[in-house]
């Protein structure tokens, strides 16, 4: 029988935690894609409270004209939409690249699309293909627990 939890032997005998095939390594990077997302919807929440008068100026840092045109065309009129959409979806990529399950494949799925969309949005471009190609590779892993699960696994293990 297969449980949540495989334990096995590292270097020096050391016993290492795995979460069904899936390595420490990628639950690191899950926790850390997870954190990144929540915080850019904090900052969007702050920017939308304190400086909403810098997403025009976002159109000047595009790597091509047509991705400028759009943004101020499209996005710019429609900020008081897009940009609680925008909240919403980042605190929704946290939610679920930090629950379970499948959750956690549609969070990586939705969030490499996402990153490929910011591609042509600036000069972190490379930033956000490499994120792409992260999430890309997590869907080969799979997620059994919860974030919070793993987190009280780890203190557990300190004890």
């Amino acid at each position: 029988m297969r449980t949540y939890a495989n334990y096995l032997t590292g270097s020096g005998g050391r016993v290492m935690l795995t979460t069904g095939g899936t390595s420490r390594a990628w639950e690191a990077t899950r926790i850390v894609l997870g954190g990144m997302y929540f915080l850019g919807a904090v900052a969007h929440v702050a920017l939308g409270l304190l400086a909403p008068e810098i997403y025009p100026q976002f159109a000047n840092q595009a790597l091509v004209g047509v991705y400028t045109e759009l943004w101020r065309s499209l996005v710019v009129p429609n900020l008081a939409v897009l940009q609680p959409m925008v909240i919403l979806l980042e605190f929704g990529l946290f939610a679920a690249l930090y629950w379970r399950g499948r959750a956690v494949l549609v969070g990586h799925t939705a969030g490499a699309v996402f990153q490929v969309s910011l591609i042509l949005s600036g000069p972190w471009g490379l930033i956000n293909a490499g994120l792409a190609l992260i999430h890309l590779a997590a869907l080969r892993q799979s997620y059994p627990v919860t974030v919070a699960h793993l987190i009280r696994r780890l203190g557990n293990e300190g004890a």
